[in-house]
């Protein structure tokens, strides 16, 4: 098998994303062989991590390279694999071999045997069209020379210029895949030149590309449509941005729910309430406070508000879109780019480090990330972002006590435990990895993006923000707990740069089941909508009041025309409705107080207000002009009645005007037997069911109308919380009158069923 020996660049090609993780394959190419006597070449490593051998193919490993380190290719030979690989000097002045298509070298002339130059098409921008299964950029205008990589509907390129070889036009192109920069030659026929005409098209019809036409590409590439008119929009500013799609495979719906599990992704205490959660586990309706995480100024997002944040189609304007770039080292990152990001900072100057040397911040970074492979703007932005614009935290004074000589710049497992504080845990971590100087300190921090994050497919902001992409631990594996932190960076990265016209590459996830249009969120302010207390002026209410119960009852005497309501909000920020004076009718009134939030969320609470007689011979009003005279007190129940007493005696001691009494099991169907809790004693005028009213035998809970060890294990229920009782079982449980049920009402049915002392009826 014989393939190209050239001094041209050979690529890897980057196959489909799947589940965010670029999968490389190396393409081999057939043809004639050729040789070149060899001079020493400058060249430049365009993929990786890739390992330097002290002997091609099977020799021993000597270092790692990454993408945009700079080597001097000094000879070429055909290594048992069947590739090319070159030795290499190392800016150390380390040799070693490294196989050929993992450099770019510099310098290379591929315009022998082209003809009929045309540079009419020089500096403008295309994109790839009428192809489905791609097409070869090849390393001179023909099909005979080699294949630098392949290429596909939609891919955008910088068009150099025409030449017509062997029947066929060319276009000179560079472009980049993947994150990598290529050079070569394409058949003009399949590339739309902006605003150009070429000769491959017929009557002078334009191949400028529409914005419909780009969208389609992207669609073809796998964006939903909700993604392409943004990026189209972007596209047309910026030519040379490309847009990769990264296909998550995992369910939209599943993502927030997993994302929005309490403590995982918080938010500053001090932005709007409505970016906060409600959940019972961060949140205190009764008292408006939201639990610390992480400390106390840091609380649980809401889920809405983290479904906000986690949408890409929010973020796809010329700025927050770099919170998708790309993180691996690229060429065109170096120190002025840095020094955009850290300027204003505590870090745009120099720094005197522990062993007195005196260094820049942005070469700093600059020389770091090239070493460990991950782009030097994104460490940079980190470091801002851990350390705020003025650096003042301990992490990285290097002064703090008991870690005197330490620094932590990227604060690296710096959070709060129940044993110590974030600053001595990240203190305490960099002692352990022996960061005794700042740029230990940016370098270990860096080693840390980069191993555990950038190397495991979290190559994005947003994915080291979201992990929807490492599959060995989705959703926990995540660097930072601010839900700000993605858009944030992103955002400061995109100020940052001061040439946007660079070919940057973005990685931008899609979900399955998306919402058809992005997911929207606006700050409505304070959610809560509870009370902090009822009063009626002169009367407890039943039961006592609790925030989270919305229904109470009251009883009155006849004496009682009206009652002043009152209520307090738990929030300052929440209007309460429903309060004041009320004129009260025999009978119940019902009584409503409506909290509502800043937000604009309502609660409602009911009040029954029961105005009887007062007691036993009061006249009761029941219709216009009839009424009834009970033997017995009726407020919020009828009580006074016996344990045994049948149904016909209470009856019998109702007075009646104009009307007629039942007393009607709970069913509705009349009882002719005993009476017991939950019985109604109803009123009739003719055969129309005027009013009712519900019966309360005290200690009788179970509703037989006796009172018995039966009712007595109930109520222990009731108190252990095992089996909960409600309306009138629980009033007939509460023999102590005291508006609670406790020890207090157990040892008085005891008495009763013991018959030492009775109940008060």
């Amino acid at each position: 098998m014989n393939h190209f020996i050239y001094r041209k660049k050979r690529k890897i090609l980057l196959a489909a994303i799947s589940m965010g993780v670029l999968a490389a394959s190396i393409s081999a190419f057939h043809g004639p062989e050729a040789v070149y006597a060899y001079t020493a070449t400058a060249g430049t490593i365009n993929d990786g991590p890739v390992k330097v051998r002290n002997a091609p193919v099977t020799g021993d490993k000597l270092t790692l390279l990454y993408p945009g380190n700079a080597v001097t290719v000094t000879d070429e030979t055909a290594g048992s694999d069947g590739y090319t690989w070159y030795q290499i000097q190392m800016s150390d002045g380390v040799t070693g071999y490294i196989r050929s298509d993992f450099v770019t070298l510099q310098g290379t002339d591929s315009s022998a045997g082209q003809t009929n130059a045309d540079s009419s098409a020089g500096g403008t921008n295309g994109v790839v069209q009428n192809t489905e299964k791609g097409v070869y950029v090849r390393s001179g205008a023909g099909t005979s020379y080699s294949v630098v990589t392949k290429v596909y509907k939609g891919q955008a390129v910088n068009v150099g210029e025409l030449v017509s070889a062997g029947g066929m036009n060319w276009y000179s192109v560079t472009l980049v895949v993947g994150g990598a920069s290529y050079s070569g030659w394409i058949c003009a026929d399949y590339v739309a030149v902006n605003g150009q005409t070429s000769d491959d098209q017929s009557q002078g019809e334009t191949t400028g590309v529409t914005d419909s036409e780009y969208e389609a590409a992207l669609a073809a590439a796998g964006f939903p449509a909700s993604y392409c008119s943004a990026l189209a929009s972007l596209h047309q500013k910026y030519p040379n941005w490309q847009f990769v799609p990264v296909q998550t495979g995992l369910d939209w719906n599943t993502v927030v729910s997993n994302e929005s599990l309490v403590g995982r992704n918080l938010i500053q205490n001090s932005v709007n309430d409505a970016r906060k959660s409600t959940d019972s586990q961060a949140y205190n309706w009764e008292t408006n406070k939201w639990y610390g995480f992480d400390g106390a100024s840091w609380v649980s997002a809401s889920p809405e508000y983290i479904a906000y944040c986690i949408d890409p189609r929010n973020f796809l304007n010329e700025n927050q879109i770099f919170q998708f770039e790309t993180l691996e080292y690229a060429g065109y990152q170096n120190a002025a780019g840095v020094q955009s990001v850290l300027s204003n900072t505590f870090m745009a100057g120099n720094y005197t480090d522990t062993d007195g040397a005196v260094r820049s911040y942005a070469d700093t970074f600059v020389e770091i990330g090239s070493n460990v492979g991950v782009s030097p703007y994104h460490l940079a932005s980190r470091c801002k972002q851990e350390q705020g614009v003025r650096g003042t935290s301990d992490l990285i004074s290097g002064r703090y006590s008991n870690y005197a000589g330490y620094y932590n710049y990227f604060n690296v497992r710096a959070f709060t435990t129940g044993s110590a504080s974030a600053i001595v845990n990240g203190l305490e971590y960099a002692k352990l990895q022996g960061w005794n100087s700042i740029y230990k300190s940016i370098a270990g921090g860096s080693s840390v993006v980069a191993d555990n994050y950038v190397k495991k497919g979290q190559n994005t902001i947003y994915f080291e923000k979201f992990n929807v992409v490492y599959t060995n631990s989705l959703y926990a594996h995540q660097y930072m707990t601010n839900v700000q932190a993605a858009m944030s960076e992103g955002t400061n990265m995109g100020k940052a740069y001061t040439d946007k016209n660079q070919a940057f590459v973005f990685r931008i996830p899609v979900y399955q089941n998306m919402p058809e249009s992005a997911v929207t969120f606006a700050d409505k302010g304070n959610p809560n909508n509870w009370l902090s207390s009822i009063t009626v002026d002169g009367y407890a209410l039943t039961p006592a009041f609790s925030g989270a119960n919305t229904s109470y009852s009251l009883v009155v005497p006849d004496s009682a025309a009206s009652i002043n309501v009152g209520a307090t909000a738990v929030a300052g920020t929440s209007t309460v409705s429903g309060t004041g004076n009320y004129s009260l009718n025999y009978g119940d009134n019902t009584i409503q107080i409506t909290c509502i939030s800043q937000s604009g969320d309502s609660r409602t609470y009911t009040l029954i207000v029961a105005r009887a007689g007062g007691s036993a011979g009061g006249t009761i009003q029941v219709a216009d002009d009839a009424a009834i005279t009970p033997s017995y007190p009726i407020g919020t129940y009828v009580t006074g009645i016996e344990p045994g007493t049948s149904a016909s005696t209470v009856a019998s001691g109702i007075g009646t005007q104009n009307c007629t009494v039942k007393i009607l099991n709970a069913d509705g169907s009349e009882n002719t037997q005993t009476v017991g809790t939950g019985n109604k004693l109803a009123v009739y005028v003719g055969d129309t069911l005027v009013q009712q009213y519900e019966i309360v035998v005290y200690g009788d809970i179970n509703g037989d109308g006796k009172v018995s060890n039966l009712d007595l294990v109930l109520m222990q229920k009731q108190i252990l919380g095992i089996e909960s009782q409600s309306g009138s079982r629980l009033e007939a449980a509460n023999v102590s009158k005291d508006g609670g049920i406790s020890n207090k009402d157990l040892v008085i049915l005891q008495k009763h069923i013991l018959g030492i002392s009775q109940i008060d009826q």
